[in-house]
């Protein structure tokens, strides 16, 4: 972190904020209906520009990320800032006119450094994140998690690092793959993570890895280097390195010798690296490999078009029986790449459903409403937007006890969505229970 003289100053007449707290909401000056989430690490010091970072959640829940990562932010020692704003359905030009006062109307206390500003985004948010980054030239680095780009375009040359997470699970999956060999052939600097686990804000070990790539970049920038913290991050990569050098995981060893390689260039030697990194993709068992891993997902786009068709036309016995069959093989199917890509299948049909649902309520279509939701239930049991649309439908059927116990157990399941509930008037002859519901 660098000292600014006037941000010192500033800091003595401006709001000072607790450290070690998350503060939700904050509002952007002149802007009343855009609010954030606010951590600044434990050994946060005004008068200096930290390293920051902005969060964008689909949702629109600003202090969702920071309550996952805040334990991170005081490890390396990064300012958290989590949108509240940004959120899926939004236009794309409220939105990035929404981050550029982000990242330039924040208290005088809250001093970001302009070289050293990351956006982190999942799903919808991680689009956001790489679309700012792609319209502005003054972001450092992107992480996007469980979702891509909003649309590459070959003459678009790409002025920021970027760092893509997906769990091997995710639905999205298959996009991640594309764009890796699409920014590999531009030879765009990017780290591809891969990851055990669903389409969800990655869990605090997972980010880890991107604390890591963000806090190697600002040294890159000039930032003074913390040796001890550089030769500790470089050699717990050394370590998982030797642990899985000698697996059949080929993939993932490529992917971590590449991210050693993009991180440490320049600060440590990875000739080795380099050298094993060449070995290893030219080899026939890492080319077999990826044309297998073609063939999957290849196969996995062909049932998802299929199973669209079979939403409307199978009926409930038949969605019993196939839902087993694909789970029943999942239990014994001892190729990972291919148990992976029928739990992606059914995580694909959960989404799949749930929109199908959702489309049908909003035309009051409820017998139509009511099967997408019996196949929700089906691929995904414990989902809450399950309960949660379950409860529009009963509501607009005029059983308004049946819909507050389904919101019950939507909440018990992790639904936090509220304000979305608040805003649908067909929850209005609940309105008195809901805030015991919410706790």
């Amino acid at each position: 972190m660098e000292l600014d003289a006037q941000a010192h100053v500033e800091a003595q007449v401006e709001r000072t904020f607790e450290r070690g707290k998350i503060i939700d909401p904050l509002t952007l000056e002149g802007r009343a209906l855009e609010t954030y989430a606010l951590y600044l690490p434990k050994n946060y010091l005004t008068g200096y520009t930290w390293p920051t970072i902005l969060f964008f959640d689909p949702q629109g829940n600003g202090k969702k990320p920071l309550e996952l990562y805040k334990d991170l932010a005081d490890q390396f020692g990064f300012i958290l800032i989590g949108s509240n704003f940004s959120r899926n359905g939004k236009s794309m030009e409220e939105v990035l006119a929404h981050i550029n006062a982000l990242k330039s109307d924040l208290p005088g206390s809250i001093k970001a450094d302009p070289f050293r500003i990351f956006l982190v985004g999942f799903s919808g948010g991680a689009r956001v994140a790489v679309a700012e980054a792609m319209t502005n030239g003054d972001v450092a680095g992107v992480v996007g998690c469980g979702a891509g780009f909003p649309h590459l375009k070959d003459d678009v040359q790409l002025s920021f690092n970027y760092m893509a997470m997906v769990g091997k699970q995710d639905f999205n999956y298959s996009e991640f793959v594309v764009l890796d060999k699409q920014l590999s052939a531009r030879n765009s600097n990017h780290i591809l993570f891969e990851f055990e686990g669903k389409h969800a804000w990655p869990v605090a070990n997972q980010m880890l890895e991107a604390f890591k790539w963000m806090t190697v970049y600002s040294y890159s920038q000039g930032e003074v280097i913390d040796m001890v913290l550089m030769d500790s991050l470089y050699q717990s990569d050394m370590s998982h390195l030797i642990d899985i050098e000698n697996s059949a995981d080929l993939r993932t060893i490529a992917q971590l010798y590449k991210k050693m390689i993009a991180l440490y260039n320049g600060l440590a030697n990875v000739t080795e690296q380099e050298k094993r990194l060449k070995m290893l993709i030219g080899s026939t068992a890492y080319q077999n490999e990826d044309t297998e891993l073609e063939a999957v997902l290849a196969k996995e786009m062909k049932l998802r078009n299929t199973y669209m068709l079979h939403m409307n036309q199978k009926n409930y016995d038949w969605w019993t029986q196939d839902i087993s069959e694909i789970r029943n093989k999942i239990a014994v199917e001892t190729d990972l790449s291919l148990k992976n890509s029928r739990k992606r299948l059914l995580a694909y049909l959960s989404i799949a459903s749930y929109l199908q649902a959702e489309a049908s309520l909003k035309k009051d279509l409820l017998p139509q409403a009511n099967k997408f939701l019996r196949i929700l239930d089906l691929v995904d049991p414990k989902n809450p937007d399950y309960y949660y649309l379950a409860a529009q439908v009963l509501l607009k059927q005029g059983q308004n006890e049946k819909a507050v116990d389904l919101l019950k157990k939507a909440s018990s399941y992790g639904f936090d969505n509220w304000e979305k509930l608040d805003n649908e008037r067909v929850f209005d002859p609940i309105r008195s229970y809901l805030r015991t519901i919410r706790g």
